[in-house]
């Protein structure tokens, strides 16, 4: 016979698995809010009836049940969306922190409206153009001065806007990497708990739901891979390195470059290996400082120096009002110190190389001539892997036009065009690979007379007679006067845009006039009186439709075209693709939250039937205790 008790036991067990239903449901709607809490749901089985199958067991019949009980309280979550949304997190914050940045790239330009450097530019050249005119009158020189102040004004603006954003990105990265520190160090303290709980039987639902939380933050900041194979133990890799290793963290140190201004690479504390990304906020941030902001500032410095020494190149053959010449329009910072243009690069106080950005031969040219020579010139353009020897041929029947093409066109690092004397001018563009090294012809060698007889930029054919930079006293290969020849500028010439003293403190020193040729030698050594503007109108056309070579642009227009052509390409790329990216996002936060998310209708209606339940249990409880009382107190026994 079985226990005149066990009905009551059954009862107890209804109402504390309907309780316990109860307090969950209750749990799942406060937390109805929480888009990181994943809904829980208590599993309800049946007790092990009586009795065991055995030959010993009491003649009754078997299998009686023994009412209720909660095996788990489990948590309703999809592992393979989870997946999906940690991937696309690093995907959406990485175009998101481009598209931010690539904003105010756009905002320090400011095109098309507002005072651009476009517009200073076109300001600038109407003022020469205006100044060819009434050569004599002091009012347009002071206009001249006034535009090239504005000018460099804006130049310099751009530069300093420029540099501020990547200061800024270089602290937003300290910024990121430490949180990700800290937030591994969170994961790590979670992955203790969850283990400690599991160990004990339990499910640790909530401090599941806090971990999948830090590391959906987590992949916004990096591109994190979650290996889930071993129960006992989550790893969080990035690229093929362990960050976490269920309680072990490796931590990631921030290292000043010394190669790139002193600004933080990532490295593995342990191994001292750099951190390899791909995406997440924080390759963004890389990408945007060292790549995109780098392009943008080399730009910038580019449209300097060759406006600059265009400028100065033209200014300096012309005569002012005084009958003043050989002076600068602009004010030249070389970074050499001396004027051999010898510079220590490796800091151990003796010179080691020879930086010069432009050479100019000695000889006009008619460029449409044939040259009626053979040769090849060989140039060492700047690769990531170090240098790339490029040989430009030329022949007999070949133009100096079809020959600067040639040279423009295989972009070695070097640029050619015809000066306003029709003589050959060589100079250097930006290096990609190490702005250090910017603005310095890197290797002049020609085979034949190209660069030697005819153009007389070279003193001597072959390797003998070849410009080297990484030499030192290199100068002495070129047969160029000193005037025509340029040293690589200051780090930054944009920075630096401004008037030389002589131009600023006597508008009557700008070279407006061309002179004239005395002797018929093709040199004009002589001033031409005060109506000579056709100098200030050589500078004017340098500035707009002579292609004297900006970097690999034909001219200023064409080069600042390309400049914001290609911003605005970047911009709208990564607005696009952050769009995606969020639309993406929110179409798996919506199918995630369609699994976890807590639906209060569904609770309300399951805390109204565990409510029944629980009372149905009650009542269970209170007809046996009746039935008990009839047995104990009114039989009468």
């Amino acid at each position: 016979m079985g226990s005149t008790f066990q009905g009551i036991e059954i009862g107890k067990r209804g109402l504390s698995v309907h309780q316990q239903a109860i307090q969950t449901t209750g749990h799942n709607i406060s937390n109805a809010d929480n888009k990181h809490y994943a809904r829980q749901r208590v599993v309800m089985n049946s007790m092990d009836p009586i009795y065991d199958p055995a030959f010993n067991r009491a003649e009754v019949p078997g299998q009686i049940g023994q009412g209720v009980k909660i095996s788990e309280i489990e948590r309703v979550r999809d592992n393979f969306i989870d997946d999906r949304i940690i991937d696309s997190s690093s995907l959406k914050e990485y175009w998101g922190k481009k598209n931010d940045y690539l904003y105010q790239v756009e905002t320090v330009f400011n095109e098309p409206t507002g005072t651009t450097l476009r517009s200073m530019m076109d300001q600038f050249w109407s003022s020469w153009e205006d100044l060819s005119n009434y050569p004599e009158e002091t009012a347009h020189r002071a206009v001249v001065q006034e535009k090239a102040e504005a000018l460099g004004s804006r130049m310099e603006d751009v530069y300093r806007k420029l540099s501020l954003l990547r200061d800024q990105s270089n602290r937003e990265i300290e910024a990121k990497v430490n949180h990700l520190n800290t937030v591994s160090e969170n994961i790590k303290s979670l992955n203790e708990k969850i283990t400690k709980s599991q160990a004990l039987g339990d499910n640790p639902n909530d401090l599941l739901d806090r971990r999948d939380e830090l590391l959906q933050e987590l992949a916004g900041m990096a591109d994190i891979t979650i290996g889930r194979s071993d129960e006992d133990e989550l790893m969080v890799f990035i690229g093929q390195q362990i960050l976490i290793q269920g309680q072990k963290v490796h931590k990631i140190d921030l290292v000043g470059n010394p190669n790139n201004d002193g600004l933080l690479d990532l490295k593995w504390s342990e191994t001292g290996d750099t951190v390899l990304l791909r995406k997440g906020s924080i390759q963004a941030l890389y990408e945007i400082r060292d790549r995109i902001l780098v392009e943008k500032i080399n730009a910038v410095d580019a449209l300097a120096i060759n406006a600059m020494d265009v400028i100065n190149e033209i200014h300096k053959d012309g005569f002012g009002l005084n009958g003043k010449t050989n002076v600068n329009f602009f004010e030249q910072r070389a970074l050499a110190t001396n004027t051999f243009g010898e510079i220590d690069t490796d800091g151990d106080g003796l010179n080691d190389k020879t930086a010069v950005f432009r050479v100019t031969g000695r000889t006009s040219l008619d460029p449409d001539r044939p040259i009626g020579i053979s040769g090849t010139m060989r140039f060492l353009k700047a690769s990531p892997g170090g240098e790339t020897e490029i040989l430009v041929p030329y022949s007999k029947d070949d133009t100096l036009n079809a020959v600067i093409k040639r040279i423009n066109r295989s972009e070695t690092g070097i640029v050619a065009y015809m000066s306003h004397d029709n003589q050959l001018a060589l100079k250097a563009t930006t290096n990609p690979n190490d702005k250090k090294e910017n603005f310095m012809i890197r290797h002049l060698e020609d085979s034949g007379e190209l660069l030697v007889g005819l153009t007389g930029i070279l003193t001597a054919s072959g390797i003998s007679g070849s410009f080297d930079y990484r030499k030192i006293g290199e100068i002495n290969k070129f047969q160029s006067n000193a005037q025509d020849i340029t040293l690589t500028p200051m780090y930054h010439p944009s920075s630096f845009f401004k008037m030389s003293d002589d131009v600023r403190n006597n508008p009557a020193n700008i070279a407006a006039g061309r002179g004239k040729d005395v002797n018929g030698s093709g040199d004009y050594n002589s001033p031409n009186g005060q109506k000579d503007g056709s100098n200030a109108l050589l500078i004017a056309a340098a500035l707009r439709e002579k292609p004297v070579m900006f970097d690999y642009s034909k001219t200023t227009d064409d080069f600042y075209n390309s400049l914001i052509s290609r911003l605005g390409t970047e911009a709208r790329e990564a607005k696009q693709e952050y769009t995606t990216q969020n639309e993406l996002m929110v179409e798996l936060e919506n199918m995630r939250q369609s699994v976890m998310g807590v639906n209060l209708d569904e609770e309300m209606a399951n805390m109204v039937q565990f409510q029944q339940s629980y009372n149905a249990s009650a009542r269970m409880i209170s007809t046996l205790n009746e039935m008990l009382d009839t047995i104990i107190n009114r039989l009468g026994v």
